[in-house]
């Protein structure tokens, strides 16, 4: 049994009155029903919760005060005041918050950067817990960091703006470690098609992904400088720059770590698919952008005589949709489920989803299964 590192046992009641509207963090959101607000305070944070997600909710500070215990130490910082931790027991329950509006399916929690608060949901895997909580406190100390511990202070964070990959990769790379499957996926994809980007490209270029080539960067710099670097480079840039920040701590400008960062990862992952065959090799793509339309082709499901295949997209409009597609030439048949008209979907989780025919069942049958999915 992992102990409270400072938990103190007592649960304080959050009675406010609905009429006040104060239950609620604000009062943009349409609310489906009413969440009775409890806190449990720790050394350094605030986790609110309600009864139902009691026993998530003690987990949940547990891991924060043992995060923070070593975040603290990697970033060379100390929190003034408790930090605020916000969560729901579900991805339904989630979306509903009123602390940010548009909270979409591929959001899986985020920092707020006035007032740091942390707001994020149990989706019922701890593993996925820690990981947005780690995450999302890495966010919470960059925050504390440019504002100098003063809540609502973003002069500093407005003025050095630091890039995407430099704080996303920064909360992933303190959250997951060295690059994971995921990351190491889209590593080893650019690397073949001659598409790793530089820093420049990741900064500047919004059609780059941030999140797992920043993680990937900054795990070269703590496997190369150890993770205590990761710490001097974020106070440095507070009144250097990012590119100050990387000079004073490791000497390099950004430019020289692109090209030392690039060769590093063409070196290890190029010689990995040496004896590997590329998929076009022994397949031909279904589902793509000129067959089908639009950029995403997720959980395809294969009907039983193979005639047919049911995947979820968006074709050429804004909204995840499920359609019915050839299963010859990907040549769309038509829709299935409009989500935005359909009044038995609020949306269709898109991220992680699997789905099914009957196998007695006509291909105009398909049966779907989905559950809520989380991402950083």
């Amino acid at each position: 049994m992992r102990r409270f590192s400072g938990l103190v046992a007592v649960l304080l009641v959050c009675g406010v009155a609905r009429a006040a509207g104060q239950q609620y963090f604000g009062q943009n959101n349409v609310q489906y029903r009413t969440f009775e607000w409890q806190v449990i305070r720790t050394d350094h944070f605030e986790v609110y919760f309600y009864e139902r997600e009691r026993e998530a909710a003690l987990d949940a500070a547990r891991m924060a005060e043992r995060g923070y215990a070593r975040l603290s130490r990697i970033l060379r910082h100390q929190f003034k005041v408790r930090k605020p931790i916000i969560l729901y027991a579900s991805q339904s329950d989630f979306i509903q918050t009123n602390t940010s509006s548009g909270i979409g399916e591929g959001v899986g929690g985020f920092t707020e950067p006035l007032k740091h608060r942390m707001v994020l949901p149990f989706t019922g895997s701890y593993a996925e817990l820690e990981h947005v909580l780690q995450h999302e406190m890495v966010h919470q100390f960059q925050f504390d960091v440019y504002s100098h511990g003063q809540i609502g202070g973003l002069q500093a964070l407005s003025t050095v703006n630091p890039p995407l990959w430099f704080m996303e990769g920064m909360a992933e790379f303190l959250s997951i470690g060295p690059p994971d499957a995921l990351t190491m996926m889209w590593l080893r994809d650019a690397a073949i098609e001659g598409k790793l980007p530089t820093i420049a490209q990741m900064t500047f270029d919004p059609r780059i992904f941030p999140y797992h080539f920043g993680h990937a960067l900054w795990a070269y710099v703590g496997e190369k400088w150890g993770d205590e670097a990761v710490g001097e480079i974020l106070q440095a840039s507070v009144t250097a720059g990012v590119e100050g920040g990387f000079r004073r701590a490791l000497g390099r400008s950004l430019d020289d770590l692109s090209d030392e960062w690039r060769d590093a990862i063409q070196t290890t992952v190029l010689p990995q698919l040496a004896d590997h065959y590329r998929a076009r090799r022994i397949a031909k793509p279904l589902l793509t952008q000129r067959r089908s339309d639009g950029t995403l082709h997720l959980a395809a499901a294969l009907s039983p005589d193979g005639k047919d295949v049911a995947f979820l997209g968006e074709r050429n409009s804004f909204f995840i949709d499920l359609y019915l597609a050839d299963g010859e030439t990907g040549h769309v048949k038509r829709r299935l489920i409009k989500s935005t008209i359909n009044s038995n979907y609020e949306s269709l989780r898109f991220i992680n989803s699997a789905g099914s025919f009957s196998p007695t069942a006509s291909s105009s049958r398909l049966r779907r299964s989905t559950r809520t999915a989380t991402t950083s």
